[in-house]
């Protein structure tokens, strides 16, 4: 039986009990998670976005640690690291911006074992995770060599992480990025992401008389069913198509002279990349439109055998007590930007689900457990020797 509404004070303040052992990050995570869902981080908000910098900003100062804003075009970022250095041994990485959503989902509501709101698993639980941590290292803290990534693009451009590592300079160690992997199974190989714009062209003429335009809304249906064609299956383990932006027109009773589509496409591997590249070009040249590329998230895969991904699958495994394996992400994320400069990333997440969605969740105490992973984690990999 699950209790819906608000958090109350006692949900809000108590440790949590796991295994029997009181979690402390948990004094410090549901209220983090709270004020950060309330912030209306939505792909654009820019003011939002500062004020959730500033948040875990001032945090991270309060506690010691050096803390360096950046300006990307107008998107900021965060980098904090215990010493002020580009090449922490651990970089924890994670994205502020989250997706539109209706009004409620900005209060974080708890339901039995799950809170729910926008970004509580993508990735305002993860942010919410690092604070409680550095929070409960307190003192212990100038001991580790570790860092703290924020930016607030990811969602629409993504360009932030790409940014602080190759135009900025930062090289950790290995990187840690709960945005992908599935219920504490690491994530070994990552669907890319292909996003382009198709545009169609015509002849603006009354609706009336359509026989002396040119309809360009109906020459990108065509152009649509043909591409549409080109991805005959939707199953987890193949290429996918999304058509996620339609724009015609500008008047009811007028033949569009221009249109549109958004296409998000999601492939296996650099092959099949290379070969929807190719196939989607030639049905555009076909129909006379162009192709312009929006974003591109590489495909990923991850060597689970690098000592520093095998010590976090064994602190998984430890901590929460279950054996942690491989998975396939059908989502991208920004663990392709760290593979582009040669950093291992580890790509795992609490049990949630629903990202994207209106009914986002995330288990509490499958939350309040990241915790105490990295934290084991960083005392395998990330801990100074005492001066």
């Amino acid at each position: 039986m699950r209790r819906s509404g608000r958090l109350d004070d006692r949900a809000i303040n108590r440790g949590f009990v796991l295994s029997g052992t009181e979690v402390t990050g948990g004094k410090i995570l549901l209220p983090m998670l709270e004020r950060l869902v309330a912030l209306p981080t939505v792909s654009g908000n820019l003011s939002a976005s500062e004020e959730g910098l500033d948040v875990i900003g001032e945090f991270l100062a309060e506690r010691g640690m050096h803390v360096r804003r950046f300006d990307q075009d107008g998107f900021g970022a965060l980098v904090a690291t215990v010493r002020p250095t580009l090449t922490p041994a651990v970089m924890l990485t994670a994205h502020l911006d989250v997706v539109p959503g209706p009004e409620h989902l900005f209060t974080l509501k708890r339901d039995g074992d799950r809170v729910i709101g926008r970004g509580v698993f993508d990735m305002k639980g993860a942010i919410a995770a690092y604070l409680a941590l550095i929070d409960e290292l307190g003192p212990e803290l100038p001991g580790y060599d570790l860092g703290v990534m924020i930016t607030t693009d990811e969602e629409t451009r993504d360009l932030g992480v790409k940014m602080l590592l190759e135009g900025d300079g930062y090289r950790p160690r290995v990187a840690v990025l709960p945005d992908g992997g599935d219920n504490w199974q690491l994530e070994e190989v990552a669907k890319g992401a292909w996003r382009v714009r198709v545009s169609t062209y015509g002849v603006a003429v009354h609706g009336s008389r359509p026989w002396s335009g040119e309809s360009a809304s109906l020459k990108l249906l065509d152009l649509l069913a043909d591409i549409r064609a080109r991805f005959p299956v939707e199953e987890p383990h193949v290429d996918t198509l999304n058509v996620s932006f339609l724009r015609a027109g500008t008047a009811p009773n007028q033949l569009p002279d221009q249109a549109e589509a958004v296409l998000d496409v999601r492939v296996m591997g650099p092959d099949e990349l290379a070969a929807v590249e190719r196939d989607v070009a030639e049905i555009c040249r076909r129909h006379g439109a162009d192709l312009e590329l929006l974003v591109l998230f590489p495909p990923v895969k991850h060597d689970l055998s690098d000592p520093l991904l095998t010590e976090f699958a064994r602190s998984i495994e430890k901590v929460v007590g279950t054996s942690c394996g491989g998975c396939l992400s059908f989502g991208s994320s920004d663990a392709a930007q760290y593979a582009a400069v040669g950093v291992p990333c580890a790509v795992t997440r609490p049990r949630g689900g629903g990202h994207h969605g209106d009914d986002e969740w995330v288990d509490v105490d499958s939350l309040a457990l990241l915790v105490p992973v990295l934290r084991d984690y960083l005392e395998k990999v990330a801990r100074r020797p005492q001066e």
